[in-house]
């Protein structure tokens, strides 16, 4: 594949940064799941609001990571077949282990001092900031960098698998649609089972790691090597976005249903998120299949439509990396700064939408290009 036809890639890490950012943006305003600063607690909320909230994490959780992980399986099994061994994982130190540590013991410091500075008042001094040094605890300050230090695991295991593994076994061998709608159904049992003990909310430290999407994560890496090596993306253009696109469509038709179902009406939708109960099963399957299904459908619709880029496209696709380490620290400050904008949640979220996605990436665009980032970012 040519450089040119993997614009549509570039496209897609857009559009996932934005969805991430979004993401946060609706946990401060009340959506579940946890972040620095939450505005609105989902117990506050009417119906409506609740549901339209929780319906969008649900659906962004579903395959926004996933993605990212395949993206980053596809590239790392690029590399790795490209470089020197030695070569590619002293850049995947680098590149990967500096912006953790920069994260712990930078960013995450100065956006809570920040924070403490908006919201109570508290000095921007140096006794303070030492203050915050003596409480960190590395997995918890992590936040959102969970996901660069599990590629920062995973990236030697596919150095290993591919090593030990002749390319030529993949040549060739693309999955049909059965085989990736029973993969699908395969890796939904697997959250099941591991939500029975871990339900959806458990983070496993010191890695800050959620323990009940796992397998999602894990299995979407390893799909995206299996793409590079099997030389899957040069069939793309031959698969039917006709069957795809009707199934995704109709899985976020059947969520607002599904959420009532499981209890979403009564605000308790506890037996959703884990433990042995039908509830759950269902809800996996959904989960893990609407992953397979929109992953495959924005595949597909980028190829076919925004295979191209611009000077604005490629500014922003340079700066992705850099706008998902620093957009915790501008999303927090920002929306801190505005929490006395007298609006209700889905208001504010909606009118501060924008804003707060442009200030990120304009906030990373500059800061990669700080000397000493350049190489990292």
């Amino acid at each position: 594949m040519t450089e040119r036809r993997l614009d549509y890639i570039d496209n897609i890490r857009i559009l996932l940064t934005t969805v991430v950012i979004l993401n946060h943006l609706s946990i401060t305003y009340g959506a579940p799941g946890g972040w620095y600063y939450s505005e609105f607690e989902i117990s506050e909320l009417t119906l409506i609001p609740m549901t339209t909230l929780i319906m969008f994490a649900a659906v962004n959780q579903a395959y926004s990571m996933g993605f990212f992980f395949l993206l980053s399986g596809y590239f790392t099994a690029k590399s790795i077949s490209k470089e020197k061994i030695q070569v590619f994982l002293f850049q995947r130190a680098l590149r990967l282990g500096i912006p953790i540590l920069l994260f712990v013991y930078l960013i995450s410091p100065v956006m809570r001092l920040s924070f403490r500075r908006i919201a109570y008042k508290i000095p921007f001094n140096l006794n303070n900031f030492i203050s915050i040094y003596k409480q960190i605890r590395f997995g918890y300050e992590l936040g959102p960098m969970w996901f660069i230090m599990l590629l920062l695991i995973l990236s030697p295991l596919l150095v290993i698998f591919i090593k030990i593994t002749d390319r030529s076994t993949f040549q060739g061998k693309s999955p049909g649609r059965f085989s990736i709608i029973l993969a699908a159904i395969t890796i939904s049992l697997m959250t099941f089972i591991i939500r029975i003990t871990f339900p959806i909310g458990t983070v496993f430290q010191p890695l800050n790691l959620q323990l009940p999407h796992v397998m999602q994560y894990i299995f979407m890496f390893f799909a995206g090597a299996y793409i590079y090596l099997a030389d899957w993306q040069e069939k793309l253009p031959s698969v039917s976005l006709k069957f795809w696109l009707p199934i995704t469509i109709g899985l976020i038709i059947i969520l607002p249903v599904l959420f009532f179902l499981v209890g979403g009406a009564s605000g308790n939708i506890a037996s959703a998120l884990g433990g042995f109960t039908w509830q759950s099963l269902v809800y996996s399957i959904w989960e893990q299949t609407f992953c397979v299904s929109i992953v495959a459908t924005l595949l597909l619709l980028f190829f076919k439509l925004f295979n191209k880029n611009t000077g604005l496209t490629r500014e922003l696709a340079a700066s992705s990396y850099a706008t998902y380490v620093f957009h915790p620290l501008v999303l927090v400050i920002f929306t801190a700064l505005l929490q006395e904008l007298p609006y209700p949640p889905i208001l504010k979220l909606t009118l501060l939408a924008i804003p707060t996605i442009m200030l990120c990436f304009i906030v990373a665009s500059f800061l990669r290009r700080l000397p000493g980032l350049k190489l990292i970012l």
